[in-house]
């Protein structure tokens, strides 16, 4: 090579790793940098989900450890249907540390609040976000601001994905008929099923009449997985959600 243009180039190439180690295969992944897709999973049918918040879906677990607050005492909490949750530090990890919930915007009865603070955890769904929160002497920490709540129909163990069951507003004369959107919760994946089958939760007439009416109204939080029902004619397919587990929302107090 002409050492001419050897001399010439090598301040560029010293510029380019330079960049490549500072934002290229070093880089730091941040959960503060990473927002919620605006489109929807290319292998699902895409559908318009305008009423639906598909976002912000915890389970939660006390914390029992034996040390001061708030860094011990709180909440364990985890995304649904993700291997990390992305915690207030910015670091993904398996389960976030919260030193409190915070329920002031969830405006349910008394009795209704007392019922779900009482919960072990097990049975229980909480919608809401991660804020900081500074304790002097201590540093930040975050809490779990609340929005909306959820409580198991039954004692069955979820097994499946959780998702939320809305109803599209499609209308047919014919079965099968693909009227219920499927969203997979903290995921930008949205089908449509033909049916829904929730005998498997062993929950009663009355809860699954409920059920029912919140797949109508605001959408059901539920878990299970989708089969495919085969039929004589191929172009009538059905497509059926069958349920393990169901979570009835806690109507807020007016």
């Amino acid at each position: 090579m002409n050492k001419r243009l050897f001399d010439y180039k090598h301040p560029f190439i010293l510029l380019f790793s330079a960049l490549i180690v500072s934002y290229g295969f070093f880089s730091k992944v941040s959960a503060q940098n990473i927002a919620a897709p605006d489109t929807t999973d290319s292998e699902a049918t895409t559908v318009n989900n305008q009423e639906f918040p598909q976002w912000g879906y915890y389970t939660v677990r006390r914390d029992f450890r034996k040390c001061v607050s708030p860094i011990c005492g709180g909440y364990f909490i985890k995304q649904v249907n993700l291997k990390a949750t992305p915690c207030i530090d910015g670091v993904f990890r398996e389960e976030c540390y919260v030193s409190a919930i915070d329920w002031s915007s969830l405006k349910v009865a008394s009795s209704e609040l007392a019922k779900i603070q009482s919960d072990d955890g097990s049975r229980v769904i909480l919608r809401g976000s991660i804020v900081p929160v500074e304790f002097p002497g201590f540093g930040e920490f975050g809490n779990l601001r609340v929005k909306e709540a959820f409580i198991a129909a039954t004692a069955a163990p979820p097994k499946g994905t959780f998702v939320g069951l809305k109803n599209n507003g499609i209308v047919c004369i014919t079965t099968p008929c693909f009227s219920t959107n499927q969203l997979v919760l903290n995921k930008p994946n949205i089908s449509q099923v033909s049916s829904i089958d929730l005998s498997q939760t062993g929950a009663t007439k009355k809860q699954i009449e409920a059920a029912t009416r919140e797949i109508f109204a605001k959408g059901l939080i539920t878990v299970g997985r989708t089969e495919v029902v085969n039929n004589l004619d191929p172009t009538k397919r059905d497509i059926k959600f069958v349920g393990t587990q169901f979570y009835l929302r806690v109507e807020p107090k007016f």
